[in-house]
């Protein structure tokens, strides 16, 4: 099936898993504000989706991935994923700039190709953006606005979703906040978010608060 699929249903599949990351909830409404399609449209495929066995509404709309889908959306987002971190640990690509370039690989890659970058890449097990691969353990973590003033923890992960927004990983680098770094809060309030970040204080955007995923 996960060979099979077109790159719409691929991009449908990928939508769902990462807007359903952590628990969220999707709905029609949110897939297209995702995906920038009509809502019509979205509505049209979810419900073709649907008779294919790989998504399921609920009573409230809501959309959920089949076991079928979820086994299709975890292969398409495990490719996506290596392609991230082949990007960047073997073309030395920034590890903000590898969205779309992945975005445009993950749809042409055999298994003997993902078998291979598994291998050579030493089986990683999260993208360069802090996100684990499909069928691993995801460790704990916790948005950054819930951090106390005074507290320090470590950059995670920047959740999927988010990492679609135009620049946004850009930002976060020229602010110096990405995984594996250690911030600490010096000012949180609505508006207002100041962090140290190797010593230096930051003004972050406020939103950051809910992308940036810091260790528990």
């Amino acid at each position: 099936m996960t060979t099979q699929a077109s790159p719409a249903t691929e991009e449908y599949l990928q939508a769902v898993y990462t807007l359903a990351d952590e628990g969220g909830q999707v709905i029609g409404a949110r897939l297209a504000e995702f995906l920038r399609i009509s809502p019509a449209s979205v509505s049209e495929m979810v419900h073709r989706m649907a008779r294919d066995g790989l998504l399921q509404l609920d009573e409230r709309r809501e959309v959920r991935l089949t076991e079928r889908g979820l086994e299709a959306a975890s292969s398409i987002v495990r490719r996506h994923r290596l392609a991230e971190r082949m990007l960047v640990d073997l073309l030395g690509y920034e590890w903000w700039k590898t969205h779309e370039e992945a975005e445009r690989i993950e749809h042409a890659m055999s298994p003997e190709m993902e078998e291979r970058l598994v291998r050579v890449l030493g089986d990683p097990q999260t993208c360069p953006h802090g996100n684990p691969m499909p069928g691993t353990t995801p460790r704990p973590t916790r948005p950054l606005e819930r951090l106390a003033i005074g507290e320090r923890a470590t950059v995670e992960r920047i959740p999927d979703q988010f990492e679609h927004e135009p620049g946004f990983l850009e930002y976060l680098d020229t602010q110096g906040v990405r995984p594996g770094v250690t911030l600490e809060v010096i000012e949180q309030r609505p508006g207002t978010l100041r962090v140290a970040v190797d010593g230096n204080v930051r003004s972050l955007r406020p939103d950051c608060g809910q992308k940036v995923w810091m260790a528990v």
